[in-house]
């Protein structure tokens, strides 16, 4: 009995195995779904590749496969809140997925999981529609995963993890799975949330699998590169289509063949195969006829219009049939859809294949790449990693790492890492292109550039193609036009946002709008529209790349400005100032890693833009005793762009003031501030740190050396621009700043003080002056940094009242305009990690609202354009800076010439109390006299007498003017100018303070203001602005509750009235 039963027990177990090895999930019926909710919901038990587990410590199920290159046995449970690699039962509850985090330790590697079926229908399946979802667990990584998927039919071999595709098994992109969810912040997702699943479907077609056979689905998740996202698949459902097992059946291993193509001329038209095969079919040969400009092959030699295939026994083997496109074709589509006609099939339904190809026109230009190009279409066809040559037209550049090219046979993506710089590109140039083709996020590119250079054939730009919501993803990369009138369903807004941003169409079509175009902050249309753009992929979803606000009809650009442009049209008539935040250049303590790199994208950035003028913050590197030393940062790019212009002569200076530079050990490696500038158009008179003598009383800290970012002051540089084709100079005060930083209170009121003094300054030394003030203001002008409703700390340049506490007070100031007030407004931001604006420019008011035509002054100065630029760096944020530059451009309006060339003018008090007013000029046209003016305020002046002109003189000539009885107190002197013929033109305005008999103790001031002298009336305190801030009938005034800053007292006699300059201090 005992040798009985271990025979038996063999046996049985012998049977046990072979059920295993052969086991397949049966097809009986039409339609079979498989949810894994009998995959595990805790632990870590042992998986089983198809066989049943026994649901404690073995889990598997007959049919279902979960592969892998490592060593692991089991699968793990998790809801994505572990980063492990391994198989998976992803859930929060019963409802279970299959999936996997693909990692490079031994026990997981790449991963295959498949369902294996055997058709038991006892008929023929001929296709089979599969879907199922996709869900994603787990986020990891910025870049998208993507689970490939496959199927074989006939005989199982194997579902080896260790292959993309394994030999035998087709891929089916249209059911591959990309992660939906990407990001920097690693963390687990709910995979059965809509946001992080994707419903995908899709039929395969042409099949004879015969009763017995297998079907096999394959998903296939790879190591990736970095981080993986946690993928999987969950209700999988297949649907077959049979017919009889007696019935005639032909099959052909595809339906269509697309992508015929070469270049016109060509001597070759390259073939393509597919195979015919059949059952239970009638006596009779197969007739094969070849479409209109096609012709087919037996043997892929001899070509010509019809095949006729043979076959004995009611059984056709796989036999082979060539295509190609005849010779000799003009350009154009062969045809758009054309039809290989199989006939006399043997009792068979017919089994016609759809052809489609293109020729395309030779060049017209020369091949600057030295190799001869070959079609789009078959470059979009060919092998993933091979090197092609084409030659095409420009359709749109979205930056110079992403343009598009486009020829008769179709269009694709042209990127760049390092940036596409060729000279004078332009849509509807023609260039030749040599790189390899690669597949990014499901679209196809040409990368790894060899060769990228402009033919010699003239411009010519391309006509989008009118095609239907239907239609677009056959031309992806081409230049299209939505024919048909859609509105924009979702997001909402009146505007475009400044990022890149997805926007759908009524029709449910994607239209996505990238911030390197001028429509970010555009208005969005209001009514209906027709799209133009080009059709890009991503993640297998077609969308509409618009390339500008011409491309949605319906769309304005941003009033005043435009956000997100890669680069900036320059004018040589024009002045065009660029500012900068080059963070930490130079400095191997901080910002960007690797400094060689962030130097040579600075410079190409510099090189890129060209302005006239360049304001840069955070400059490290330089050497003040030689700022063109080409060993330091600064003096690198000075040669950089002298390199790239080489007729400009550009040069430089940065300030000798930066945080803590006047400490006993200064930082040589400190933020600096400074100025670039081309000397063949812009001449230096002078430059120098501001405020370096200004009075520090009631600092908010109470430590006076943390005043303008602990040293950092701002710094002033004062030029003489002449333009091309001007005949008369223009002086201009640039000034650059860098603000101090952060959002906490004591950073934000550190900022309100220095701000103010700097306003204070300006307002006294430059008040009818040309100001353009930029650099990194560390604060937003709507509404500051330091939280939402507080007043910007800026708000001594932006309010009426430069002192305001409420952020919905009266704005402009009427002297100054914040040019770049549009981007806070529009929601535009200036850095890369965060959303508001900071790097600002200001102009005085003399070029905010310059005056008309008629004017005294020789010239004009008015903003014309203002941009927020995206350079096409990759890896910018990283790499470069963690700010964009902001680019603005000025008109330099003639107006009537002036008729003396100023160099100064000062007035200076003797010990008798008198005053001489001094002045020169360089140069003097048609001069008659100067009429020397005087007043209290520096607004109403009044005339105290005239000295001579020298007439028209090109040589230095000093002049001078006493002033025997000045008013007590500040004295405020310009001079007028007339000519000959009446024309007049006005000097600065010089101010000195003459004492006199009357006294204001003490100042600076702290709580009261005291005044010493005889007959004293009364006491009026004025700001900077004249307005009137406190009055006495006493000769003394509180002073405790104003604001730190420089202020005026009017002192009334009873003979007359006098004027002191005070500060107040707290």
């Amino acid at each position: 009995m005992r040798k009985t039963l271990l025979t038996f027990l063999y046996a049985m177990l012998c049977c046990l195995l072979a059920g295993v090895a052969g086991a397949q999930i049966s097809l009986t019926g039409s339609t079979y779904t498989e949810n894994f909710n009998f995959l595990p919901s805790t632990g870590s038990p042992t998986w089983q590749n198809n066989a049943n587990g026994d649901g404690a410590s073995t889990f598997g199920k007959v049919g279902v496969y979960g592969s892998r290159t490592g060593t692991g046995t089991t699968i793990l449970t998790g809801t994505g809140s572990s980063n492990s690699g391994g198989l998976y039962s992803f859930g929060t509850d019963s409802d279970r997925a299959l999936g996997s985090i693909g990692s490079s330790n031994a026990a997981a590697g790449n991963f295959a999981y498949a369902l294996r079926f055997v058709n038991n229908t006892g008929a023929i399946v001929t296709s089979f529609n599969l879907s199922y979802y996709g869900e994603q667990w787990r986020v990891a990584a910025t870049t998208p995963n993507t689970a490939t998927f496959s199927y074989k039919t006939g005989a199982f071999t194997s579902v080896d993890p260790a292959s993309a595709l394994p030999a035998g098994y087709t891929a089916v992109s249209a059911l591959d799975f990309t992660s939906p969810v990407t990001g920097s912040t690693a963390g687990a997702l709910n995979g059965n949330l809509a946001a992080n699943r994707v419903l995908i479907s899709s039929s395969v077609s042409n099949l004879q699998v015969l009763p017995g056979e297998e079907i096999v689905l394959r998903w296939y998740d790879p190591d990736h590169t970095g981080a993986d996202q946690g993928l999987s698949i969950d209700d999988v459902t297949i649907t077959i289509t049979t017919q009889s097992a007696s019935t005639p059946v032909l099959t052909s291993s595809v339906a269509s063949l697309t992508g015929f193509t070469y270049v016109e001329g060509a001597a070759t038209s390259p073939a393509q195969s597919y195979t015919l095969s059949g059952s239970n079919l009638a006596a009779g040969p197969i007739v094969v006829t070849a479409p209109a400009n096609y012709e087919v092959s037996h043997d892929g030699t001899t070509f010509q219009d019809t095949l006729t295939i043979v076959y004995s026994d009611s059984t056709l083997a796989s036999t082979p049939v060539y295509v190609r496109l005849k010779l000799g074709l003009t350009p154009g589509m062969y045809p758009p859809s054309g039809t290989i006609a199989v006939t006399n099939a043997g009792g068979s339904a017919s089994k016609d294949v759809t052809v489609s190809g293109a020729v395309s026109p030779a060049p017209t230009g020369d091949s600057p790449c030295g190799a001869t190009s070959v079609s789009i279409l078959s470059t979009r066809n060919g092998t993933v990693g091979g090197t092609f040559t084409i030659t095409g037209r420009v359709t749109a550049i979205f930056s110079s790492t992403n343009i598009y090219i486009q020829d008769a046979t179709g269009g694709i993506l042209i990127y760049d890492q390092n940036g596409i710089q060729p000279e004078g590109i332009a849509v509807g140039d023609e260039v030749q292109v040599t790189g390899a083709l690669a597949l990014y996020n499901t679209e196809k590119e040409l990368k790894d550039l060899t060769c990228f250079k402009k033919t010699t054939s003239a411009n010519s730009p391309v006509s989008p193609l009118l095609v239907t919501a239907a239609e677009i993803c056959n031309h992806q990369g081409e230049l299209i036009t939505l024919d048909e009138d859609v509105t924009i369903t979702s997001p909402t807004g009146a505007t475009f946002a400044s990022a890149n941003t997805n926007y759908t169409l009524s029709n449910s079509q994607i239209m996505r709008v990238l911030g390197t175009t001028n429509l970010a902050g555009a208005t969005r249309p209001a009514g209906t529209f027709k799209p133009t753009g080009v059709v890009t992929i991503f993640n297998s979803v077609c969308q509409i790349l618009p390339r500008s606000t011409d491309d949605v009809p319906g769309s304005t650009p941003m009033a005043g400005g435009s956000c997100g442009t890669a680069t900036v049209a320059t004018d040589e008539k024009k002045l065009d100032v660029t500012n900068w935040n080059v963070e930490w250049l130079g400095n191997t303590g901080f910002g960007p890693t690797n400094e060689t790199t962030q130097l040579n994208n600075v410079k190409t950035v510099l090189n890129g833009i060209g302005s006239d003028v360049f304001m840069l913050e955070e400059v490290c590197s330089y050497n003040p005793a030689n700022p063109a030393d080409p060993s330091t940062s600064f003096g690198s790019i000075l040669q950089g762009l002298n390199a790239t212009f080489p007729t400009r002569l550009y040069a430089g200076e940065c300030s000798n003031r930066y945080s803590y530079s006047e400490i006993a050990s200064p930082d040589p490696f400190g933020q600096r501030v400074c100025i670039i500038y081309r000397t063949d158009q812009i001449t230096k008179i002078a430059s120098r740190p501001m405020l370096t003598n200004a009075v520090i009383t009631g600092f908010p800290t109470g430590n006076n050396s943390q005043f303008w970012a602990s040293g950092r002051l701002p710094f002033l540089f004062q030029a003489d621009v002449k333009l091309q084709d001007a005949t008369e100079a223009t002086r201009i005060n640039f000034i650059v700043l860098h603000a101090k930083s952060g959002s906490d209170q004591s950073s934000y009121d550190r900022r309100v003080y220095d701000f103010k003094v700097l306003y204070d300054s300006l307002q006294t030394q430059f008040q009818s002056a040309n100001v353009i003030m930029g650099g990194d203001f560390n604060d937003d002008v709507d509404q500051s940094i330091a939280g939402t409703g507080q007043i910007s700390s800026l708000k001594a340049f932006l309010y009426a009242n430069p002192t305001t506490t409420n952020i919905n007070d009266t704005r402009p100031n009427a002297g100054w305009n914040c040019v770049t007030q549009v981007f806070s407004t529009a929601g535009c931001a200036s850095t890369a990690s965060y959303s508001d604006f900071i790097d600002h420019l200001f102009v005085s008011d003399e070029i905010s609202n310059p005056a008309p035509g008629g004017r005294t002054l020789a010239t004009s100065v008015a903003v014309s354009n203002v941009a927020s630029l995206r350079p096409s760096v990759s890896g910018y944020a990283s790499n470069t800076s963690d700010h964009y530059p902001t680019a603005t451009q000025y008109s330099i309006t003639a107006e009537n010439p002036t008729p003396v060339t100023w160099l100064n003018v000062s007035a200076e008090v003797s010990a008798t109390q008198q005053v001489t007013v001094r002045w020169s000029t360089a140069s003097e046209r048609n001069a008659s006299h100067f009429e020397v003016q005087r007043s209290k305020d520096a607004r109403t002046f009044e005339s105290l007498g005239t000295v001579k002109a020298g007439s028209t003189v090109q040589t230095r000539s000093d002049y001078s003017f006493a002033d025997a009885a000045p008013f007590d107190g500040v004295n405020y002197y310009r001079l007028k100018q007339v000519d000959a013929d009446g024309k007049t033109d006005y000097s600065r305005v010089a101010s000195v303070e003459v004492t006199g008999t009357y006294a204001v103790s003490p100042n600076p001031v702290g709580s009261r203001i005291v005044v010493t002298g005889k007959n004293i009336a009364g006491l009026r305190l004025f700001d900077l602005q004249g307005r009137q801030i406190g009055r006495s009938d006493e000769a003394s005034l509180e002073a405790h509750n104003l604001t730190p800053g420089t202020y005026l007292v009017e002192i009334r006699r009873t003979d007359g009235i006098t004027v002191r300059r005070l500060i107040i201090k707290q």
